[in-house]
């Protein structure tokens, strides 16, 4: 084998969104080897050079973070349908403080 230099990898918008979504996702990619290898994976479809090397990071990246999101640890703040049924309930005190002081 020969001594081939190391590549430096590129961080551009692709281990942007990525970082973004594991805070957000509340994964840290120090404890969790996935998210590690997303964000490395990340790295290199960032630096891709060809197609071919940009598809095989892509793949392997949407992988990585199907993964990741199925063991992140459930959201604190709730999705469109919680956020909805918390207004359902404040519209409904806020009619029966009326009814009750009417």
């Amino acid at each position: 084998m020969a001594d081939t230099p190391r590549r430096r990898l590129r961080r551009g918008a692709v281990a942007a969104a990525t970082t973004a979504e594991l805070e957000d996702l509340g994964v840290d990619p120090t404890a969790n080897a996935q998210a590690a290898a997303a964000l490395r994976l990340a790295a290199e479809l960032d630096s891709a050079s060809d197609s071919k090397g940009a598809a095989t990071a892509a793949r392997e990246l949407r992988q990585a973070m199907a993964v990741v999101r199925a063991a992140a640890p459930p959201r604190e703040h709730g999705d469109r349908i919680d956020q909805l049924e918390e207004r359902r309930r404040d519209r409904l005190s806020r009619a029966a403080r009326k009814e009750g002081a009417g």
